[in-house]
This record gives structure tokens, sequence and C-alpha cells, in this order.
């Protein structure tokens, strides 16, 4: 339900977009509709709402509303940007600027990755949302400057494509190779712990490769070399 809920926005968005004649103020007022309404089904099934769907929604608002109110398409294309400047901003902010960690942070539980990989890995994340900032502003704006031959409404249908699920699908691949690289740097202990940690907050069990939970002891010899 939850992952409906947050993907629901998205759907509207581009369903609105393509049977609206490529539309994209009417696609920002089903956007922003369907937040309204997908925040509040959350809260009142929950009766909770996270920092972060606050945050994106009120970002949402900044750059939706000039968009129907000026009847200017420029500013919803550069939300894109601004959330993944925000969040890179957020990592490095909260990691080494009040030397927190952003999971511990988030989660309120503590992290089984060692400090020195864990930073890495932030790094490694606040560049890749760089990177999708300057991507989104290129394909917003830039593709029939770049491709000759283009129109400007071809472009906007490339964006509206990435925006719908070609973003999704490079975060997805981030955040899959980000986390194998961490688990291979992990001890055994650190793995088990690891797991341990994602079955409590999934409530699901993950396969067993090697021994059975509660057979690495805080005295794992590998994790005191740590």
């Amino acid at each position: 339900m939850k992952n409906l809920l947050n993907f629901l926005p998205v759907l509207c968005f581009f369903l609105t977009y393509k049977l609206a004649g490529n539309d994209l103020i009417m696609a920002t007022w089903a956007l922003l509709i369907s937040t309204g309404v997908a925040m509040g089904t959350y809260y009142a099934i929950y009766r909770v709402l996270s920092r972060f769907q606050i945050i994106l929604s009120i970002v949402l608002l900044i750059f939706a509303l000039p968009t129907i109110i000026f009847n200017n398409t420029d500013f919803i294309k550069y939300r894109v940007s601004a959330v993944n400047i925000i969040l890179a901003l957020t990592l490095i902010m909260i990691q080494f600027g009040f030397k927190k960690d952003i999971a511990q942070v988030l989660s309120g539980v503590k992290n089984p990755i060692p400090q020195a990989v864990w930073k890495k890995a932030t790094l490694a994340a606040a560049g890749f949302l760089a990177c999708c900032a300057v991507l989104n502003y290129i394909l917003a704006f830039r593709l029939p400057d770049l491709i000759s031959g283009m129109t400007p409404e071809t472009a906007e249908e490339i964006w509206v494509n990435y925006k719908t699920y070609g973003n999704g699908i490079l975060n997805f691949v981030f955040v899959m190779v980000i986390f194998f690289w961490m688990y291979s740097k992990l001890t055994p202990f650190e793995k088990q712990q690891l797991e341990n940690l994602m079955e409590s907050m999934t409530g699901k069990k993950l396969p067993r490769n090697g021994a059975a939970a509660g057979d690495f002891s805080a005295n794992d010899p590998d994790h005191e070399k740590k």
C-alpha cells in the first residue's frame, strides 16, 4: 500500500500528460492534486508522515504553483534538479558538516556499516545526485540545442519520460551498485548485523548463504580488526 501511494502521483502525472495531449500544465495539476490525496491517505492509514515526504511535498508546492499560476512549465522542469541538489547537499551537510550518520538520523537505528565505507558511499551518492540534477537540466532545457532538428515538443516528451521512469531506473541501479559495493567491504559479523537490520525494517526473512543468525559473536576476530 505504501509503494502504491508513493507511485500514485507519478502515474497520475504521466497519464494526464499523455491523455491531455501532452499538456504539461494539466499534468502538473494532476501531480499536485494526486500528491495531496496520496499524502492524506497515507496519514489516514499510518497516522504519520516522514520528514522526507513533507520536504518533497513542500518542494513540489514551490515549483508546481508557479507553473500553474504563470502558465510556465520551466518551473516544474527545474523541480527534479532542485530535489537532487537538495538531497546531495543534505547528505554532505549531515555526514561531514554535523558529523552524523544520515542512515541513523533517518531510521533511528544504529548503522552497522563502518564509517570509512559509509562516508565513501555518501560521497558517491552526493556525486550521483549532482549528476542527475545536471542530466535533468540538459533533458529539460538543452536538447533542441544539442540535437539538430529536435523540436521543443519532442524534447519535452523525452523529459516527461525521463521524469516518470528514467530517473527512477537510474536511482535503482545506483542503489543496487552502491549496496553491493558496501556489502563486499563488510566482515561476516557486519554482514549479519546488516541482514538482521534489513529483516527488522522490512519484516521479511532474507535468504542465508552462510551461517545462521546468531552464529557470529561480538568478539568476531574480523570485526575486532576493523
